[in-house]
């Protein structure tokens, strides 16, 4: 594998091909990305609510779909997560992120979780772009 990034469509989050995912359809363009997410009881921590490391699966997942539409592809090298209200089971959550800076191969990001209009998390985080190509396998 090396250090190219290779999409075979098994991503967790949006790869077609992966049985367990959340097959879910990140809209990245110009910089900006939206993810729209209905969770259920499977995808819960704590009763009643979602698991924090999906949470921030989400963020990284709209934030990875921003830079890859201004960039190509591109790997999280570093990223913050700060958790403000728990997000609730059975309720459509609404993940945005945006590019705040590019500097060459190195982007900095934003990205928020919103439900029912409220902040419920937000992500910072650092991507740096890879070699990569769409595999059909």
């Amino acid at each position: 594998m090396g250090d190219v990034f290779d999409d075979d469509r098994y991503c967790f989050v949006c790869g077609e091909k992966n049985p367990f995912g959340l097959h879910l359809e990140p809209v990245g363009k110009n910089g900006k990305s939206t993810i729209l997410w209905n969770p259920e009881k499977r995808h819960q921590g704590y009763s009643g609510v979602v698991h924090g490391g999906l949470i921030s699966t989400l963020l990284d997942e709209a934030m990875a779909y921003a830079a890859i539409s201004v960039a190509g592809f591109c790997a999280t090298a570093d990223i913050s997560v700060k958790f403000r209200k728990p997000v609730r089971i059975g309720e459509t959550v609404k993940v945005e992120a945006e590019l705040v800076e590019r500097r060459g191969p190195v982007l900095r990001l934003k990205a928020t979780v919103f439900q029912d209009g409220e902040e419920k998390a937000r992500a910072f985080a650092t991507f740096i772009n890879v070699q990569g190509e769409s595999r059909d396998n």
